[in-house]
């Protein structure tokens, strides 16, 4: 017995040898990275890896995203087309993080990015418009100042996510499902928004889907 768990252990050392070569880095670090990643997923309330992969089934299923999922890192990359002449490219992306914090100290999920490259200086002003509307509405509709971190810059829209309460407390699918029905809401009136740029319309629309349960992240 004690013959078979040494050549068990000797070949898990053979393997994480191997790994960190592949890798440039010492066993330990391997080892202390493997840890913390176990770790992370299993904290309490929700298995972070399911809310990764809840979100890239959530979002293929729309059909019009292109994702790129990353479990290990605890992100996921959405690419979103946009229809325009100096074809622009917008891309989402949700990364969990340790111990967030929001103004309140509630704990945080982790954070939503967009981010919008163009060289069109009138599409990054309206994203800038659109974007200033949505904070604005989400602070009087759903949380007042200081309750979610925002942070903003040309052609970039950042906010803190939390665990929705419309989601059934540890299960990372239906919190990955709620994340990816915010991306869809936020990019269907953010595309709108581009054609239209009507600040009343949008309001509308947007109390529509938070009266669905759509925008509760």
């Amino acid at each position: 017995m004690n013959e078979e768990l040494d050549g068990i252990l000797e070949e898990m050392m053979r393997a994480l040898r191997g790994l960190a070569l592949e890798r440039e880095m010492s066993v330990p670090d391997i080892v202390r990275e493997a840890l913390g990643e176990y770790l992370l997923a299993r904290a309490p309330g929700v298995n972070l890896f399911d809310v990764i992969h809840g979100i890239e089934s959530a979002m293929r299923r729309e059909g019009r995203f292109v994702t790129d999922a990353d479990p290990a890192g605890l992100a996921i990359r959405i690419k979103s087309p946009i229809r325009y002449v100096y074809r622009p490219e917008l891309k989402y992306e949700v990364r969990a993080v340790r111990n967030g914090r929001a103004g309140d100290g509630k704990a945080a999920f982790g954070t939503l990015g967009v981010a919008l490259r163009t060289h069109d200086i009138e599409m990054l002003r309206r994203f800038a418009g659109f974007t200033g509307l949505w904070i604005e509405l989400e602070r009087e509709y759903l949380a007042p100042a200081g309750q979610i971190t925002y942070v903003t810059d040309a052609g970039y829209f950042g906010r803190q996510i939390f665990r929705p309460e419309t989601a059934r407390r540890g299960d990372g699918p239906s919190v990955g499902e709620a994340i990816s029905n915010y991306i869809c809401v936020f990019d269907e009136l953010l595309k709108d928004y581009f054609n239209h740029r009507d600040s009343r319309e949008l309001e509308q629309r947007y109390l529509a889907r938070l009266a669905e349960g759509k925008l509760t992240i």
